[in-house]
């Protein structure tokens, strides 16, 4: 081939891929990697006056569907009567950015409504919105950065002012001498009061003893043995402390427990050598029985047989979450006491409640209580109280 025909050659290749490359440009071609989607977050949709960018804690922007459906307020910001959630913790506000006392904690992921109030303060918009949890509804204002258009993906949760602001105050007025933990597993909201702090197990410890010893016969492809059962029959059902002793010694002591909630994904117990002055946090209990009713742990025979013998507590011992339950309803309950070398008492009751279609976990924990009857007497109010509010 000659040189002028080479050229020619090459100039026809280049011609050839400029023409592939503007069909493919062409309507009607497959399109492009989409462009960003629109963020959901208020703060997104209304930024501040000055500009600022958001905050890092801001969540994931929502589908363009949902943001593209929400209707516009006259100031270009979602419209009152639209759905949004909470980002973070929150406390809200009787007026735009007051520093009084809250209305109301929510936590993330929590429902909220937009309302026609809007504000700025200092340069940073505010939004009026109204919440709602069974029996209680109110209005409020909160930052927001702290709002969003679409739900996230852990639990919402609030504080117990949030579900009964008497019960609130009351809880206040005793501070960290009592924990609280409740799950209303019906509607898929967490409310806490202390819920992170440790107190002695006492008894309720033989939950977990209960819940590592069938783990680990899982493990090990066997049923309980005839001794074992009877070992596990009276620990719950009659809270003996020989045979909790027993069984702790055969899980393993501290590492069988240890192990198990490392397992399970559960922090917040911390076992000791003598299993009664082990010490949990309300959450961390409530969080072991809402995986107990799940049936996220244990084969569906070993849980039918851990709530059976929950479900079975002798009278006497069915205080608390027991004796306050809701007309009708399917208590399994542990509950624990001991007096501790302070001479004052801890007391705390946990289970699972069932009325019909209504579901929820709960776990009260108190501490310097001058007598054991105190420490049942607030124990029963609390669960008392909750009670109500979950079951009309």
């Amino acid at each position: 081939m000659t040189h002028r025909g080479l050229v020619g050659s090459v100039v026809a290749l280049v011609l050839a891929l400029a023409s592939a490359l503007a069909a493919c440009a062409a309507p009607g071609a497959t399109p492009a990697e989409p462009s960003a989607q629109v963020r959901s977050p208020v703060m997104a949709v209304n930024p501040s006056p000055a500009g600022d960018t958001a905050s890092t804690d801001t969540p994931p922007p929502a589908p363009v569907s949902n943001a593209a459906s929400t209707p516009a307020a006259p100031d270009g910001g979602p419209a009152a009567g639209t759905a949004a959630w909470t980002t973070r913790s929150v406390a809200l506000y009787r007026a735009a950015g007051s520093t009084g006392p809250a209305q109301v904690h929510l936590g993330p992921n929590f429902a909220v409504t937009l309302s026609s109030g809007r504000a700025s303060v200092d340069g940073e918009p505010w939004y009026e919105v109204t919440w709602a949890t069974p029996g209680r509804r109110g209005t409020g204002w909160l930052p927001a950065s702290a709002v969003m258009l679409q739900r996230g993906t852990a639990v919402a949760s609030a504080g117990i002012d949030a579900l009964d602001a008497g019960l609130a105050a009351y809880l206040e007025n005793l501070g960290p001498r009592v924990g609280v933990a409740v799950t209303d597993v019906t509607r898929g909201v967490r409310y806490t009061y202390n819920a992170g702090r440790a107190y002695v197990t006492a008894s309720s410890m033989k939950v977990p003893i209960m819940l590592t010893l069938l783990s680990q016969l899982e493990a090990q492809q066997r049923r309980p043995t005839a001794r074992e059962r009877s070992l596990l029959t009276t620990m719950i059902e009659n809270s003996s402390n020989a045979s909790a002793s027993a069984l702790y010694a055969a899980i393993g002591n501290q590492a069988g427990i240890t192990a198990f909630m490392r397992q399970v994904g559960v922090a917040g117990l911390s076992p000791t050598r003598g299993w009664g002055w082990s010490t949990i946090t309300p959450r961390a209990m409530a969080a072991l029985l809402e995986r107990l009713r799940a049936g996220t742990i244990l084969t569906a025979k070993n849980r039918a047989l851990a709530l059976g013998l929950m479900e079975n507590v002798q009278a006497s011992q069915q205080w608390g979450v027991g004796d306050t339950r809701p007309a009708g309803a399917t208590v399994a309950l542990k509950n624990g006491w001991t007096l501790g070398p302070d001479g004052l008492w801890v007391a705390n009751s946990s289970g699972i409640v069932t009325a019909g279609d209504e579901v929820y976990v709960i776990a009260v924990y108190t501490t310097a209580n001058h007598t054991v009857a105190e420490g049942k007497r607030i124990v029963g109010h609390v669960c008392e109280v909750i009670g109500k509010r979950l079951v009309p």
